[in-house]
């Protein structure tokens, strides 16, 4: 399995095309990935919130928020906000977030009350420690691992469909000689 981070900003028209770049070659993988987006408001990308009459803060705790009802679902919450909000220039507000919430097959219910969880705050400072941790520096960063090695993670600064494509390929294609070179040889008597 590989485990991917990606360092996004929900407010960042860049990070949602690294979004669908990453979901895209997530998608054409034979093998399993486990996919992560990581919010992470940068001041960089406050400018462009600005533009776009954006709260990136409050995204953040609807996407954490959709995210308790599957990382899938989260995902695609995400990038449905993004879509109506960066790319239509809809204004987000409550009835935006709850017919995206619902568009995405969402309990509104439980996704009203998920928002409103103090639990939220701690999970968001999680996010803020990991990404010290990495060393992240921009939104858009990946880190990758591959969990049946003991290799440390690899960051990547900028995403971009061809080199990860190719990074990825090279991760399984080691995985498959491994897995090769274990299987004892065979004899035909």
């Amino acid at each position: 399995m590989i485990e991917v981070y990606l360092f996004v900003d929900p407010a960042c028209t860049k990070c949602l095309a690294a979004e669908k770049e990453v979901n895209r070659i997530t998608d054409e993988l034979n093998c399993k990935v486990c996919l992560r987006y990581i919010p992470f408001n940068s001041l960089s990308s406050i400018n462009e919130a600005k533009q776009h009459h954006l709260n990136p803060y409050q995204m953040t705790i609807d996407y954490k928020a959709a995210l308790y009802q599957g990382c899938k679902k989260g995902r695609r919450f995400l990038q449905l906000i993004q879509e109506l909000t960066l790319v239509e220039h809809q204004a987000y507000s409550d009835d935006l977030v709850y017919k995206a919430a619902l568009a995405v097959k969402l309990d509104l219910s439980m996704f009203k009350e998920d928002r409103l969880s103090p639990i939220l705050k701690e999970t968001i400072q999680s996010d803020r420690e990991l990404v010290q941790e990495m060393g992240i520096n921009d939104h858009g960063n990946l880190v990758m691992f591959d969990c049946q090695s003991n290799g440390h993670g690899l960051l990547v600064e900028k995403v971009d469909y061809s080199q990860l494509t190719k990074i990825f390929n090279h991760i399984i294609k080691r995985k498959s000689l491994e897995k090769f070179k274990a299987t004892p040889n065979l004899r035909v008597l």
